[in-house]
C-alpha cells in the first residue's frame, strides 16, 4: 500500500508519538478521498477510508510488539501491551485533531456536508441523556451502558475481523472531533474569550474523559486481536490458547474498569471544564 510505504510503520517502534502524525495523514487522506469520490456520503465513507488506511499499520504494529513477547513473558498484561496501547492512543489523537481542525476551519456548508452523520449522532446522544433522565446517577448509567456496548463491539469486531475494531475507533474519533469542533466554533463565533482559551477549554472538556475511554476501547480491540490470532494459530486446549484467553479477559476487565472511571469523569468533571 502506498501510504504504508510513505509512512513506514516499522520506524515507529520506540517512538510512539509518531503515530500522532500518521493519524493526521491517514484521516486527512480519508476525508479528501471521501469528499472527492463519494461526496454525498462523505461522513461515513471518510471513516471507512481512514480505517482502511490504518489497518495494515495496526497489523504491523501488533506484529512488531509480538516479537518482544519472549522478553516480557513474565510481565503483567498491561506492561506487555503498554507500547501498543500508547501507539494506538497517539493514532487516535491524530484522527481527532484532523477532524477538529476541518470542522473549525472549513466553511459552514462544507462542514455540514462532511460531518452530517456525526452531528446527528451527537444530537441523538445528547437527547437521550438530557431528555429522558434527570439525575446524574441515571446519566452515568446511560453513559456506562453506551460505552460498554462500544467496548463489546470493539472486542467482537477484533475477534471476527482481526483489526476490525479500528473502524469503530475511527468513527468515535470523527464524532469526538465534530463535538469538539462544534464547541470551539460556537464559542469563537460568540467571541467568548480568546481563541487559545476557547480551544484549550474545549479540548480539556472532552479529552479528560475521552482519552481514558479510547484507551479502554483500544484495550478491548487488542484483547479481541490477541484471542483471534490464538484461535487461528494455537491448538485447542494448548497453553498458548489458554494464555491468550487469560490476556483477553485481563485486558477486557481493565477496559471495563477504565470506562467506569471515564464515565465518572464525564458526568462530574467534564461539564465544569466546558
Amino acid at each position: 500500500m502506498v501510504l504504508e510505504i510513505l509512512v513506514n510503520p516499522t520506524k515507529v517502534r520506540g517512538r510512539p508519538w509518531e503515530m500522532f502524525f500518521i493519524g493526521i495523514v491517514y484521516s486527512l487522506v480519508g476525508v479528501l478521498l471521501g469528499y472527492w469520490v463519494f461526496k454525498s456520503h462523505v461522513s461515513l465513507v471518510m471513516v471507512a477510508f481512514t480505517a482502511i488506511a490504518a489497518i495494515p499499520f495496526v497489523h504491523s504494529a501488533i506484529k512488531a510488539e509480538e516479537g518482544r513477547e519472549v522478553d516480557r513473558k513474565n510481565a503483567s498484561v498491561l506492561i506487555k501491551y503498554f507500547g501498543v496501547l500508547t501507539m494506538f492512543t497517539f493514532l487516535f489523537l491524530g484522527f481527532v485533531v484532523t477532524f477538529v481542525s476541518l470542522f473549525v476551519l472549513l466553511p459552514e456548508q462544507t462542514v455540514t456536508q462532511i460531518f452530517s452523520t456525526q452531528v446527528g449522532a451527537i444530537g441523538e446522544v445528547r437527547s437521550n441523556v438530557t431528555g429522558n433522565f434527570f439525575s446524574t446517577v441515571s446519566t452515568l448509567a446511560v453513559i456506562l451502558a453506551n460505552n460498554l456496548k462500544v467496548l463489546f463491539f470493539c472486542l467482537l469486531f477484533s475477534v471476527v475481523y482481526g483489526a476490525g475494531a479500528i473502524f469503530i475507533l475511527s468513527w468515535n474519533a470523527s464524532v469526538m472531533g465534530a463535538a469538539i469542533g462544534d464547541a470551539i466554533r460556537g464559542k469563537l463565533l460568540g467571541n467568548a474569550g480568546t481563541a487559545l482559551q476557547i480551544v484549550s477549554a474545549s479540548l480539556a472538556g472532552y479529552f479528560v474523559h475521552g482519552i481514558p475511554e479510547i484507551i479502554a476501547y483500544f484495550a478491548g480491540g487488542l484483547a479481541g486481536g490477541v484471542l483471534s490470532v490464538a484461535l487461528v494459530q494455537e491448538k485447542f486446549q494448548s497453553e498458548g490458547l489458554k494464555k491468550a484467553w487469560k490476556d483477553c479477559l485481563n485486558l477486557t476487565a481493565f477496559a471495563a474498569l477504565l470506562l467506569f472511571f471515564a464515565g465518572l469523569i464525564e458526568v462530574y468533571i467534564s461539564p465544569t471544564l466546558l
